[in-house]
């Protein structure tokens, strides 16, 4: 049993007038076969499929699909959809293995805090809440752990640009720092620079304090996160937005352009150099620690030099333009005054 439209006369509904059964609008329960699209991405083509009452579906070309189009006359002339959706930002997860973190923990222990090379001219955090509170030079160029972990981080970043965004480029971190903040130490939102048109930054999550181990992930609950009640639900957890809208926006059709990220030992997030984040400040006992680096990226196509692309170049002239862009000057977004 459907619903049924019949068209009246004129004269409405009078004794003895005849109502005609509108066939066009009317609707049935009747189930019938339905042609159905789909698109993964905005670059791939539409594609067709008959999709059956009870879920089957067989693709535009199949014998199933010309016998069922056409025992139901499904071919009609109509209107054809497909969702198009438009990605904003894209960031990389990376999970390094935990014997690795504790092999850095151990070189910055070891090394990078008794080195005490302040990091800070030129950086927005406000971490100075405790004695304790730093951000340091990290060496990527050390011969050693810092050299090492470069490769990683060059390779990781490779990867993040080929998967992405389908291009193939050569990464080099060129700076890198650790933060040391305890109870109160926070990042104001911010965004990083970097020396090359296309940059890449990170934050490598090295040691959580339990007072943020404890609270929830965000990830897991559909990246929804109840900030209300003064629930301390986000404290210090890394902030992004790309764009206006926030997580309520989402009800009114808006996408969702922010995210709260919690800190997790071992976890690696890449992301595009201009992306804005900040990190929420924590309440409790012990070190929120992590490593943050800028990477220069030189397409091997696109990126040239002197009508030469990079990609064409020896190794011994890549490695100059490389060290050039190293070099550039770096200046303070702020005072305008030039930064190490």
């Amino acid at each position: 049993m459907g619903l049924k439209i019949f068209d009246l006369p004129p004269d409405g509904m009078q004794d003895g007038a005849e109502a005609k059964l509108d066939k066009e609008q009317s609707t049935s329960t009747e189930v019938k076969p339905q042609i159905v699209t789909e698109q993964v991405s905005p670059d791939d083509p539409i594609k067709k499929k008959v999709k059956l009452p009870n879920g089957e579906t067989y693709p535009e070309g199949s014998e199933e699909y010309e016998r069922i189009v056409k025992e139901h006359n499904l071919e009609k002339p109509g209107i054809t959809a497909a969702m198009r959706t438009k990605l904003a930002v894209h960031m990389m997860k990376v999970e390094i293995p935990l014997n690795v973190i504790d092999e850095l923990n151990d070189h910055i222990d070891k090394v990078v805090i008794p080195a005490n090379d302040d990091y800070s001219d030129g950086l927005v955090g406000q971490i100075n809440r405790d004695k304790r509170s730093a951000q340091l030079n990290f060496d990527l160029f050390d011969g050693g752990v810092g050299s090492e972990f470069k490769k990683i981080l060059d390779s990781s970043c490779k990867s993040f640009l080929a998967h992405g965004w389908g291009q193939d480029v050569t990464a080099d971190a060129f700076e890198a720092w650790t933060v040391h903040s305890y109870a109160g130490d926070y990042n104001p939102l911010h965004d990083h620079g970097c020396r090359t048109e296309a940059g890449l930054s990170m934050i490598l999550y090295l040691k959580v304090p339990e007072c943020i181990q404890k609270l929830p992930d965000p990830s897991e609950l559909g990246g929804a996160v109840d900030i209300n009640h003064a629930s301390g639900v986000v404290d210090g957890y890394t902030y992004f937005t790309w764009g206006n809208n926030n997580m309520r926006d989402v009800v009114a059709l808006k996408p969702v352009t922010e995210e709260y990220v919690k800190p997790e030992a071992g976890t690696l997030i890449i992301f595009p150099n201009w992306l804005r984040h900040s990190v929420n400040p924590f309440f409790g006992e012990g070190e929120r620690r992590t490593f943050s680096s800028n990477v220069n990226i030189f397409n091997n196509q696109n990126f040239k030099l002197q009508g030469k692309s990079f990609g064409d170049m020896t190794a011994e002239e890549k490695e100059n333009v490389i060290a050039q862009f190293r070099g550039r000057k770096k200046v303070n977004k702020i005072t305008g005054e030039e930064v190490k």
